[in-house]
């Protein structure tokens, strides 16, 4: 009904003989009795009738659009019946004889109720005269029987039948269907069954007789008239008869040749064709692309090009004859059962004539794809039951198509197509549902597949499938894939996905287990550096997105003599450790192991790096049984050597403004900072006209003051690795700026900045800063604008601090009243020194900013600093991020020196909820993961919770809030 055209890629063959030998070969099953009892028994139960045959009677005038006659139909009670009821929509009844006598009836809200007194296990006859001009279905289908200038036709799927004959007009109810059709003499009339004859009436009108052999439903019934010729096919002893206009002639005889052939192979796979012929007739219609009516499938005008550009609409429609029409749902919750087979039809055509590689492009672009983009859009929905504006969208055709697709990799080929034949021969005249189609594939395939049908049939969503790769060339089974699924909703999917295998001139496929919670597969494959591995060769599984997981290295900072590596905890397993390697970027590089034993932190210093030497970095993981991980992102970093041999360098980041109070021009900052810093001797470095300075220029000076004056731009996030490197080299930096913390990141504020939690004011708030060392600063009121009153906006505070220098005085509805504002962190083991300050010195009176910079650069300078006697060393540091969290957290701690420690995650009563470390660890700084679950591993409820480290006699806390 719906179409769409794939396009086709053509490439090889891989599985056709396979599978056309598995069709021959296989032996029927009896199943065929045993359900078509469970269907009789079933089919009819609601109504207590069912409908033999109809014999539809009717007059059109083309012209009038009007339409009169009468509907015979042969029905067997079931039950004691004292009424039935049929569908009729907008036309008019005139009476109604039961058994050729006039009966009672009444006719409201589209339905007909006719008076009876029939026992149970009598065949009788209604037959209902009416007339009228037929109206169309509304939205969102706007069917029935359409007009227009050369041609009257039905289009009556899902529920329009009724709206131009009378009917029980309901899937289930099957019947057989003659036509007596009356219409304007020079136009031919197709429709279903065999046409017997046609009658001249003398008066300009004739009248076709089409004689029905086998039962259909209501919604396959149909009537196509137009100045048509006809198009005479065979397939074997079953007559081809296609109507078409003069026009189309000579096109549809190109586009109707495979027809034969497609049915031969289609009664090859499927089955005998079921009906007593076949047949197109072709009109210009807006809803469907074509309309798959019982022996007479109906298509838009558009499919007739003369060079078979459709042709896998009209391989389409002519399945529906086995799936659909002969083979039918009982209701439309399972319409997938007609369009999901239908659709699959397409790409065993594609293999037929294009080969194996095609049809697998087919399945991943036609059905795979076609249902993602959809539902991108649309959401995920499910195939059965859909709604009733979504009987014939994607999930009904492709991605049905994608399932079935996937049933065939799990029950196995020869089962598949087994399972294809038995479910036609089993049903074929009847009605089936999704959970008899289910049976009998369990019946054949001996698999319970009620996980399959759950997720894929009665379910929603679809998975993305996670994978990691692992390698033990010690075991007998070297090659491990640990695979999990992500569904986006809540369905969860335990899927088969095949992955090709290729190392040199060998290859094998893999069947690869995924589930939710993860599924360790193990293969004895050598695998090594020139393996190759293929998720989901040549596309049978539907998934979302395929994703190899490998270590994430996440820092290469090069520094003096040195590059700090650090990496993401891998797949959240707190027990593996990792290998560091290194290689030059020169030459022929040859991956070095760098760290002789695993390491179970997340950061590493190589210190062996070489000064001007370009090093490529990767991680890789081990765990306890010995595999190794595949190896991480690749990272790149030249160490640089650093001579401090000039003391200041100044870094002007702010842009060269307009010349406004707080738009300043470059003029402007060179001054105020020059009048600030003299007498001191400093280099100039104009970010504006030289671009940021590198390393190897950072080295040079022992101590660097960048400021970034400018609320709009912030150009340090792209040159935090050459900062930190510096810094961990042993230099020192006084940043200050106008939202420049906002660029530090998490890592670079821990690592430098120690303990530290951000306060942020949007709002213009700050009036100064207070020291007990140094002088006084305040805003420069002639540097602001009237709406902030005299103060500023966009300023950062700190808590955590152990160095303050300054404390933030602002308004008091400023969430950093009262905070530090400027802070000053030395790190011992590499000398570096670290002041942040979160405001924008320009922005102060000059005389503050002076006397603060005449004070702290020669501190700064000096060999030794001159530390504030009361602040204690920092001997212990703990962060948390993020903060809140929902479902993981990274807990960051630094011991000064070796000793007992213990992390432990208390609740706000003091107990402790879970102990996440015990024991003697070395001086270092450790990452360790926290999952929001309690010492047993039940989920905690949301809310806040303590975090706390005791190391050295010392104790540090920190409040973190899970939000679920």
């Amino acid at each position: 009904m719906k179409h769409k055209i794939g396009l086709l890629v053509l490439l090889g063959s891989f599985l056709a003989a396979a599978a056309w030998s598995a069709v021959e070969s296989h032996p029927r099953k009896p199943y065929g009795d045993f359900f078509a009892r469970q269907i009789e028994a079933r089919a009819d139960s609601l109504t207590g009738f069912d409908i033999q045959k109809y014999e539809i009677t009717l007059d059109i005038n083309h012209q009038t659009h009007q339409i009169a006659g009468n509907v015979l139909a042969t029905v067997l009670a079931e039950d004691n019946l004292s009424s039935i009821q049929y569908n009729l929509v907008g036309l008019t009844v005139s009476s109604v004889l039961v058994n050729g006598v006039a009966a009672a009836y009444t006719h409201t809200g589209g339905i007909i109720n006719i008076s009876l007194n029939i026992p149970s296990g009598q065949t009788f006859s209604t037959q209902v005269f009416y007339s009228g001009v037929p109206q169309l279905s509304g939205a969102p289908y706007n069917i029935g029987m359409i007009f227009s200038a050369n041609t009257v036709f039905t289009i009556s799927d899902p529920d329009a039948g009724r709206y131009w004959w009378p009917c029980y007009d309901h899937p289930w109810d099957k019947a057989v269907v003659d036509l007596h059709i009356t219409l304007r003499g020079d136009w031919k009339v197709a429709a279903n069954g065999i046409r017997t004859s046609i009658v001249d009436n003398g008066d300009g009108t004739s009248t076709t007789h089409w004689i029905g052999e086998h039962p259909m439903t209501t919604y396959l019934v149909c009537i196509t008239a137009g100045p048509y010729v006809e198009i005479n096919q065979t397939a074997g002893d079953i007559p081809i008869q296609s109507f078409v206009t003069q026009n189309q002639y000579n096109n549809a005889l190109v586009d109707f040749a495979n027809v034969p052939a497609m049915i031969n192979y289609f009664s090859q796979v499927f089955g005998p064709y079921p009906f007593e012929k076949y047949g197109h007739a072709v009109v210009s219609m807006s809803t469907y692309g074509a309309m798959e009516h019982q022996t007479m499938t109906t298509l838009g005008n558009f499919i007739i090009t003369g060079n078979g550009t459709y042709e896998l609409i009209i391989a389409h429609e002519l399945a529906h004859q086995w799936y659909g029409n002969a083979v039918s749902f009982l209701t439309f919750k399972d319409v997938w059962l007609s369009e999901g087979f239908a659709t699959y039809s397409e790409h065993l055509w594609v293999d037929h004539t294009l080969g194996w590689q095609a049809a697998a492009d087919y399945i991943y672009t036609s059905y795979h794809q076609y249902y993602l983009n959809w539902a991108a859009g649309a959401g995920p929905q499910t195939i059965y039951d859909p709604a009733f504006n979504y009987y014939f969208a994607p999930p009904s055709y492709e991605k049905a198509a994608s399932v079935l697709h996937m049933l065939r990799l799990k029950i196995g080929n020869a089962n598949f197509f087994q399972l294809l034949q038995d479910w036609f021969s089993a049903w074929s005249g009847g009605n089936a549902v999704t959970s008899e189609f289910q049976a009998l594939a369990e019946q054949i395939s001996g698999q319970d597949l009620n996980q399959f049908f759950q997720q894929w049939i009665y379910g929603s969503g679809t998975p993305e499938l996670e994978y990691s790769v692992w390698n033990n060339s010690n075991s007998d089974q070297p090659l491990r894939i640990e695979a999990r699924t992500r569904s986006n909703t809540p369905t969860n999917f335990e899927i088969q996905v095949p992955f090709r295998f290729v190392n040199g001139a060998d290859s094998d496929s893999l069947l690869v287990n995924a589930f939710p919670n993860g599924v360790c597969n193990s293969f004895s494959l050598n695998y090594d550096s020139a393996s190759v591995l293929e998720p989901n060769h040549n596309h049978w599984a539907l998934l979302r997105n395929v994703t190899e997981l490998k270590p994430a290295l996440t820092e290469c900072l090069p520094s003096n003599s040195a590059v700090l590596l650090s990496w993401e905890p891998f797949l959240d397993n707190q027990n593996l450790a990792y290998y560091v390697y290194r290689r030059p970027l020169q030459g022929v590089p040859e991956w070095q192991q760098i760290n002789p034993e695993a390491l179970n932190e997340l950061s590493f210093l190589d210190s062996s790096a070489e000064n001007g030497t370009a090093y490529q970095y990767a991680v890789r993981a081990i765990d306890a049984s010995g595999y190794l991980s595949e190896m991480s992102n690749f990272m790149a970093a030249t160490p640089v050597a650093f001579s401090f041999a000039n003391d200041l360098l100044v870094v002007d980041e702010t842009r060269d403004g307009t010349g406004a109070n707080i738009n300043p021009d470059d003029a402007m900052v060179d001054a105020f900072y020059a009048a600030a810093l003299s007498p001191i001797v400093y280099e100039d470095w104009d970010v504006a006209t030289q671009g940021l300075p590198g390393l190897d220029i950072l080295g040079q000076y022992r101590l660097i003051l960048w400021h970034a004056d400018d609320f709009a731009q912030n150009l340090l996030i792209d040159h935090l690795n050459v900062l930190g490197g510096y810094l961990l080299g042993g230099g020192k930096v006084l940043l200050s700026g106008w939202k420049t913390t906002s660029v530090l990141s998490d890592t670079f504020l821990q690592r430098f900045g120690g303990n530290v939690d951000l306060v942020y004011d949007n709002s213009a708030g700050l009036i100064g800063a207070e020291s007990t060392q140094y002088p006084e600063l305040l805003v420069d009121p002639l540097k602001t604008i009237p709406t902030w009153n005299q103060m500023l906006p966009y300023i950062y505070t700190f808590l955590g601090t152990s160095n303050s220098l300054y404390t933030a005085n602002m308004s008091t509805t400023s969430l950093g009243n009262g905070n530090s504002i400027a802070f000053r962190r030395s790190l011992p083991a590499s000398g570096s020194e670290f002041v942040l300050l979160g405001l924008p010195l320009y922005f102060m009176q000059a005389d503050g900013v002076r006397g603060f910079l005449q004070a702290i650069i020669p501190d700064l300078l000096s060999p030794v600093a001159n530390h504030d006697p009361a602040v204690p060393p920092i001997s212990l540091s703990l962060s948390v991020s993020p903060n809140p969290f929902q479902s993981r957290t990274i807990l960051r701690f630094t011991l000064a020196e070796k000793g007992s420690a213990r992390l432990g995650i208390y609740n706000l009563k003091g107990q402790l909820v879970r102990e996440l470390l015990f024991g003697e660890k070395s001086h270092g700084t450790y990452d360790i993961a926290f999952d929001g679950r309690d010492g047993k591993g039940s989920p905690l409820a949301s809310g806040i919770y303590i975090i706390r480290m005791d190391s050295g006699g010392k104790s540090i806390s920190k409040k973190v809030s899970l939000i679920k």
